[in-house]
């Protein structure tokens, strides 16, 4: 295992790369050169998203074995907020607390677990440790945006032949075996311009309450409960339209956010979207267009899975405390590797906390480190003899 010395200034590493949406691709870069003495031993394609943005796939291990595992980590991190409210440089890394503590954008979501991940392959490689089968670390693009790297990973394939993946996002070392699906919409109603004193006349937003109200009748009712992430949750979060108060607008905007549990597909619920939208076009001077903005699946795990069991047991003999097993009502790069025709089983453990995405965003250097044993271990578990 890499030294405390060498983690911490990976992670520091990392933080100083600032990936608020782009640039992944420097932090490609500098993973890269990080495994660069070890020659042919380690196996790396670039997937291009565009621009500055790149994924990368970096394996180790025989790829002949009987197993393989995938570790998964995002590299793009969240805006700032407010600037001036950080308390430090937000991109510095630096350590406070007695060293206990490190400050920076993307140090709980999520590079202190793409950091351990990343520290795990070097150890192996630097120890020399024989595998019996491979080990893929899958670095992604964003994530926090539309999980566009892990959509393109999944088509080119790199999910299929894997019989795990460990997710490293913030769980506050706990583990997530399951989460909801997800999507966001547009939904646009189109009026006509017309001064607001006139009788009968077409008004965009008395249309879009019909909308908003069909959709919750149809979305907020539906009869599978899943046991633990609930029903399916709709919800309009923006809405926009109007430039002057005596005047009709000529069209209004609005965006729509939608929870899908374990027991529905996208598609199930884009047909009753899509089916609610004809309706409304069906209604006298009702001109609607959607557009999708996200499609995330839900992910159904199992707490009494191989896999979900042995992590929890070894992360209790690290941790020396119980760990939770748990279900996740948000959504994680799982939600576009589930589309793989061979889905492997698929779960999330990873140092953090409440501060991601938060001002002061920080992560217990503790937690980190235990994390990172946690991979190796887990890793050495199941690649070697």
């Amino acid at each position: 295992m890499l030294n405390r010395q060498r983690q911490i200034k990976l992670l520091q590493d990392l933080i100083q790369i600032e990936t608020i949406d782009d640039h992944e691709k420097k932090v490609v870069d500098y993973v890269v050169k990080l495994f660069a003495p070890f020659g042919d031993r380690v196996r790396i394609t670039h997937v291009p998203y565009q621009g500055d943005r790149e994924s990368c796939v970096i394996s180790i291990g025989p790829t002949d074995g009987n197993f393989k595992l995938g570790f998964s980590g995002h590299m793009d991190v969240v805006n700032l907020g407010n600037r001036e409210a950080w308390r430090d440089d937000p991109f510095s890394g630096k350590l406070y607390d007695n060293d206990t503590k490190m400050y920076g954008r993307g140090t709980t979501d999520m590079k202190s677990g793409l950091a351990g991940m990343i520290a795990t392959l070097l150890s192996l490689l630097e120890d020399n440790v024989p595998l019996t089968g491979e080990l893929r670390l899958l670095m992604s693009v964003g994530e926090e945006t539309g999980q566009w790297g892990a959509e393109e990973l999944t088509k080119e394939g790199f999910i299929d032949d894997l019989d795990v993946i460990v997710i490293g996002e913030d769980s506050n070392l706990d583990i997530s075996y399951s989460n909801n699906g997800d999507i966001d919409y547009t939904v646009t109603s189109y009026g006509k311009v017309a001064h607001s004193a006139q009788l009968n006349v077409l008004n965009a937003i008395d249309n879009m309450t019909d909308f908003i109200q069909l959709a919750n009748q149809k979305l907020r009712h539906l009869p599978k409960v899943h046991e633990k992430l609930g029903p399916v949750l709709h919800n309009i979060t923006m809405i926009s339209g109007g430039d002057q108060v005596n005047s009709m607008p000529d069209k209004v905007v609005a965006r729509g956010n939608i929870r899908i549990n374990p027991f529905y597909t996208v598609k199930d619920i884009q047909t009753i979207l899509e089916n609610v939208i004809n309706e409304v076009n069906q209604m006298p001077q009702h001109h609607f267009e959607l557009q999708y903005d996200y499609l995330g699946e839900a992910v159904s795990g199992d707490e009494n899975n191989e896999y979900v069991q042995a992590a929890q047991k070894l992360l209790e003999n690290i941790l020396k405390r119980p760990v939770n097993l748990f279900t996740e009502s948000g959504t994680t790069d799982a939600s576009k590797f589930v589309n793989s025709p061979s889905a492997p089983t698929m779960f999330s453990i990873g140092p953090g906390n409440d501060s991601c995405h938060q001002v002061d965003e920080y992560v217990d250097i503790p937690d980190y480190l235990a994390a990172t044993e946690f991979y190796e271990q887990f890793a050495k578990k199941y690649l070697t003899k």
